[in-house]
């Protein structure tokens, strides 16, 4: 089981500064280059990068974004050592904070594929290994993969957001990434917490679609999905251990409720009881001491 660990590029900053999850930090390229190095000494080797701005642009994140700077520079230093997974989601680029485009009260589908495909192009020249596309649409993988080959990039891989449930346990992450929403976000398109069979059929879908690894999101919440899929596809498997479940922990931990370390190792161990291949998570200091202490 490896750990992608998550970085927070924020533009216009010219240090490192918290965030709103307790621990997390936003990062400038610097930084985050620093980042990258004090993990992957330790042995991980998997990044999955997010942008956070106040410029809510498409066209500005394809092309003068932290985010596509950050992943050339990157891949240049580290080159194969590393991995780097693009987020390619609206919702850190778009002026009305929804991760997909609504115009009219209405899913605009040939428009979110149109941009979900602009991000993951410029991610993928820039040298991203995988784009990562949640918008969440169902033939969202086919569309990014066709864009991907048509501009000759065939050899960029996909990590689908394929099981994407609503889920009150988002919040912190729309925060984060300076969402107007506040956190408090349309969940109208994800898939209900009571609807495994959506989950595992999307899972299917996106395998059929040339995914090549799909994601189960919330994880904490979610063991039975995971598990069930790992019995369905034989494609790798990605949890998203979400910005609500990891700061309720944090935060348990911080009031004496639980003990942390013992709450992440148990919830380390949980994941991979299920089968998980990549935990993608916000807490890489205690998947190494867990690791190194069950290994």
């Amino acid at each position: 089981m490896k750990y992608i660990a998550c970085i927070f590029l924020k533009e216009g900053i010219t240090d490192r500064q918290d965030s709103p999850m307790v621990d997390v930090y936003y990062h400038t390229l610097e930084s985050g280059l620093e980042f990258i190095k004090t993990y992957l000494d330790q042995g991980i080797t998997d990044f999955l990068v997010f942008g956070s701005t106040d410029n809510k642009s498409v066209e500005f994140a394809c092309t003068d974004g932290l985010i596509k700077n950050f992943i050339k520079i990157a891949k240049e230093k580290f080159g194969t050592d590393i991995v780097i997974h693009a987020d390619v989601g609206l919702s850190p680029y778009s002026a009305d904070g929804h991760s997909l485009i609504i115009k009219d009260e209405k899913v605009d589908y040939e428009k979110s594929y149109e941009l979900a495909g602009k991000l993951a192009v410029a991610f993928a020249n820039a040298g991203a290994d995988y784009v990562c596309p949640c918008l969440p649409l169902e033939n969202q993988v086919r569309e990014v993969k066709k864009v991907l080959n048509e501009s000759g990039l065939t050899s960029t891989k996909i990590m689908g957001y394929s099981a994407k449930f609503s889920s009150s346990l988002y919040g912190p992450y729309f925060k984060t990434i300076q969402s107007p929403k506040d956190g408090k976000m349309p969940y109208e398109f994800h898939i209900s917490p009571l609807n495994a069979e959506e989950a595992l059929n999307h899972i299917s879908e996106d395998e059929k679609q040339g995914a090549d690894i799909v994601m189960v999101k919330p994880a904490m919440m979610y063991l039975d999905i995971i598990y069930r899929a790992r019995q369905q596809t034989k494609l790798p498997i990605s949890i998203y251990h979400v910005s609500g479940e990891y700061s309720m922990l944090k935060e348990a931990g911080r009031v004496g409720v639980v003990d942390e370390n013992e709450a992440f190792d148990e919830v380390h161990s949980a994941f991979k009881r299920c089968g998980t291949d990549y935990i993608i998570g916000y807490a890489p200091d205690h998947f190494l001491r867990w690791s190194n202490k069950n290994n």
